[in-house]
């Protein structure tokens, strides 16, 4: 044992730094790309011109909503500059609020209010519009509402004075206690709450992290290759100890090592990103860090060329990531066949589960390996 860990350090001093890379890879890539992610998305906001004929109170607080929320960027502007921009495709669509907006709200009616304007790029102008509809038609509910009290305060003749307002104000805040434009989604299996106007995450911090960490494990385990090579044979033939001992040896070695280096980058991208750690994530986390060990390691067994390895090696890292739904979601694949979801090692991770399957079968097929015949051993 002490003779392959002194083996396997000499090797070390050669390659530490392809390995140094290989192992902080996850942990700079996925910052970068989590980074780039939440840069591109607050500079793609869409451009939206508003024409406010006159200010009111329900016109500002439009626009505030409006402002509120994460992909349109409002911009105010006269009619004819915000014609000639949208003629210029500087913006997408164009709105114009009628003069009397707000006493037609008021008057409970919603014909005449808005004026819209497209070209033919507004690829989000029918997004938009029916956003903003959304909005007007709240403040029409809230009016119809205000004047159905009113005429309950007539019908039976109420003492105390009636105050749209204040219904309005009642109507607003039942409406958020209890969450009427609340829709219940589920991503990767976990139940998430969201209101109106609140956008989902497109991407899932911790698969952007296992796919760059399966790519990394593919990378170091490039030296089963290495150890491999035509040139090397005749060393195992003149030592006590077998390839297949050596190399489960250094498997065990860079196993745990890795374990180390990529829990550590979990606990600095989970400060750095805001991303909180459960304590099932680090069991899940734990037997992922097996499961690709194992993968990486079984499948480089299968090659003889690097090149080949890793082509091979991309291209599986590739389909584990798109079958997880971490980047695209497949949850109408999974209502089909429902043993998609094991397909993927990523996708337990995520769902902080324990990949059984996974176990099973790379286990036995280690199992398989270890026990055949050594070639490399006289």
């Amino acid at each position: 044992m002490k003779g392959i860990l002194y083996t396997r350090m000499i090797r070390l001093k050669k390659d530490w730094k392809n390995l140094t890379f290989w192992l902080v890879f996850p942990f700079l890539f996925t910052l970068l790309t989590v980074k780039f992610i939440g840069v591109w998305g607050e500079d793609s906001k869409i451009p939206v011109g508003l024409v406010v004929g006159k200010e009111s109170g329900l016109s500002s607080q439009l626009i505030d909503q409006l402002k509120e929320v994460s992909y349109i960027d409002v911009i105010l502007l006269n009619e004819r500059e915000a014609i000639n921009e949208l003629e210029k495709h500087e913006l997408d669509s164009v709105f114009v609020l009628h003069d009397r907006y707000e006493k037609i709200i008021m008057d409970g009616k919603r014909s005449q209010l808005i004026e819209a304007y497209s070209s033919n790029r507004s690829y989000a102008y029918f997004a938009v519009k029916e956003l903003i509809t959304s909005y007007v038609q709240d403040d029409v509910s809230r009016m119809k509402a205000a004047y159905e009290v009113k005429d309950l305060f007539r019908e039976y003749s109420a003492d105390e004075e009636w105050n749209w307002q204040e219904v309005v104000q009642a109507s607003i805040e039942k409406q958020e206690s209890r969450q009427l434009l609340g829709t219940s989604f589920s991503y990767q299996n976990q139940p998430i709450q969201t209101t109106e106007g609140e956008v989902l995450p497109i991407f899932h911090t911790w698969g952007i992290w296992a796919f760059f960490s399966l790519i990394s494990t593919f990378f170091i385990f490039d030296w089963v290759l290495k150890e491999k090579r035509q040139e090397l044979h005749i060393r195992w033939l003149f030592t006590s100890t077998s390839f297949k001992r050596f190399a489960f040896t250094s498997f065990v070695f860079y196993t745990v090592g890795k374990m180390i280096i990529d829990g550590g980058s979990l606990l600095l991208l989970s400060n750095l990103l805001n991303e909180p750690i459960s304590l099932p994530f680090w069991k899940s986390f734990l037997l992922f860090e097996l499961v690709i060990n194992l993968l990486a390691f079984l499948f480089v067994n299968l090659f003889k060329q690097s090149l080949m390895y890793y082509v091979g090696s991309f291209g599986l890292a590739l389909v584990f990531m798109i079958l997880s739904g971490a980047i695209i979601p497949i949850d109408g694949l999974k209502n089909y066949w429902s043993w998609v979801e094991y397909l993927s090692p990523i996708t337990s991770l995520l769902t902080e589960q324990i990949p059984y399957v996974w176990l099973v079968v790379l286990l036995g097929w280690f199992f398989i390996w270890y026990m055949k015949g050594d070639k490399l051993h006289a």
